[in-house]
């Protein structure tokens, strides 16, 4: 191991919270690879030197490893060894979609299920400077759960502000409101959700899948920032996974005519998804 690599690599992981060793080692081996000190197609340090570099086992090497090469940072040659790949995942989205559309190109349909609908009277700071609106103004928060087979692929929460909202017109209220289903059926109006609440509201698209449908494709610019992290014990219980388990971190903000409109996380399993994604606003 040369000396640059030695000293990107080397020091102590940060595990804050429930973070697991592998995703720390994951996350330090991207580093590295994105600022040029594993150059591209170069041969990695051996399990070894990388587990004495971070001091970790040879096993949480080996599990960090597995993830990179599933996400095509490395490739493997038979009796050489692992190298970096010749090129990097491409990041972002190559238009605006709702989630539930490029998870469909993943694989067999999938099916979105409203979880909440809550018209929040104040917003949290992050939230409120994301979607353009101070946190003493309300904003609506939408959460659903994107399963395939079955099976919780994805866990997505979006933000967009009340007032703008209104704005648009009854449609556009009411493609929030009602779940975003065509029908009415199991939807948070019919639930009596005056107050913005509803518990295990049935949908067929996303917040903004809903909003697309109504407004059409005005929506953008906007950016896309792609993480790896872990879901908790709230969020893990709605994707049946473990607290720690590593997943897919998907961070979108939209604007709408000129102005910060949607905010969005979307927490996906990477045991049953892979994304190959760029960004640029919708034309």
């Amino acid at each position: 191991m040369d000396r640059r690599t030695e000293a990107a690599l080397a020091g102590p992981l940060e595990t804050a919270g429930s973070l697991p060793l592998r995703v720390a080692v994951y996350s330090r081996i991207t580093e590295a690879i994105r600022d040029g000190s594993l150059p591209v197609a170069s041969l990695l340090p051996s399990e070894s030197e990388l587990g004495t570099a971070m001091g970790v086992s040879r096993t949480v090497v080996r599990e960090a490893l597995m993830l990179l090469e599933e996400d095509r940072f490395v490739r493997s040659r038979r009796g050489i060894g692992r190298f970096v790949a010749d090129r990097m995942p491409h990041l972002g989205l190559q238009k605006i979609r709702p989630i539930e559309e490029l998870l469909r190109e993943t694989g067999p349909a999938v099916l979105v299920r409203r979880t909440q609908n809550a018209l929040q009277s104040e917003s949290p700071a992050f939230t409120a400077d994301a979607i353009g609106i101070r946190p003493d103004e309300p904003s609506w928060f939408l959460e659903s759960v994107i399963s395939r087979d079955g099976a919780p692929i994805a866990l997505i929460q979006e933000h967009v502000p009340a007032a703008r909202l209104t704005e648009l017109g009854e449609a556009a209220v009411a493609a929030i409101a009602q779940g975003g289903a065509d029908a009415g059926v199991g939807g948070a109006a019919d639930a009596g959700v005056d107050d913005g609440t509803a518990d295990e509201v049935s949908a067929e698209r996303s917040a903004l899948a809903a909003l697309i449908a109504v407004l059409g494709p005005t929506f953008g610019p906007g950016e896309t920032d792609i993480t790896l992290g872990v879901p908790g014990s709230t969020r893990g219980k709605l994707l049946g996974l473990p607290a720690g388990s590593p997943v897919l971190i998907l961070t979108q903000t939209l604007e709408l005519h000129g102005q910060p409109f949607y905010l969005s996380k979307a927490l996906i399993n990477p045991d049953f998804v892979q994304l190959t994604i760029s960004h640029t606003a919708q034309s």
